[in-house]
């Protein structure tokens, strides 16, 4: 498993007929499955990656203006979900958040499935091997070292909108925002 291959079983999963992201990613584990299991597990190694590649002070706030909210979780389910859109359109998105504005609807936004990646290697290793403990999966696994990101939040929604104007225009949403800062006091 090297990028050229972990990139075009990406684009192979999207370009099959999928509803939603989730269908996607297991048309992803269905084509991993075959693979060799040190395959799968290069394969795991890529996305963290690339996912942390992804970790930067502008896809931070991107999210959070996409999602109407940010965690840890929210965070990394968003770059998964970079990945996810192919190798074009992750780096168009680090380069430009604005780019989500060429990709995603703010209906879709509401229910990314970014989570769903994060599983595609450990559901294939399953499948391949017949187990059902993932823990052993993630075992053999080494997260590459997390960057620090200096933080920069903006103060007022003119500073988001300067920030990403056309994101802001087409993903801004107060009640969403409020909603999803209820939940979160909730489950706390």
């Amino acid at each position: 498993m090297n990028e050229q291959i972990f990139w075009q079983l990406i684009d192979k999963a999207k370009a099959a007929p999928n509803s939603n992201f989730e269908t996607q990613c297991v048309t992803l584990t269905e084509l991993l499955t075959p693979y060799a299991t040190e395959d799968i597990i290069a394969f795991e190694h890529i996305l963290l990656e690339k996912i942390e590649e992804a970790s930067t002070w502008p896809i931070m706030a991107a999210t959070f203006v996409v999602c109407s909210f940010i965690s840890d979780d929210t965070y990394e389910d968003f770059r998964a979900w970079m990945v996810g859109q192919g190798k074009d359109s992750f780096y168009k998105i680090i380069k430009d958040p604005n780019e989500i504005c060429n990709i995603l609807s703010p209906k879709e936004a509401r229910d990314l499935g970014g989570e769903y990646m994060l599983f595609v290697a450990a559901n294939a290793w399953l499948e391949k091997l017949g187990k059902d403990n993932e823990d052993e999966f993630y075992e053999l696994i080494e997260h590459p070292e997390e960057k620090v990101i200096e933080q920069r939040w903006p103060e007022t929604k003119e500073e988001y909108r300067k920030l990403f104007p056309a994101l802001y225009d087409k993903f801004w949403n107060e009640e969403r925002i409020q909603e999803r800062l209820s939940e979160a006091e909730e489950e706390e």
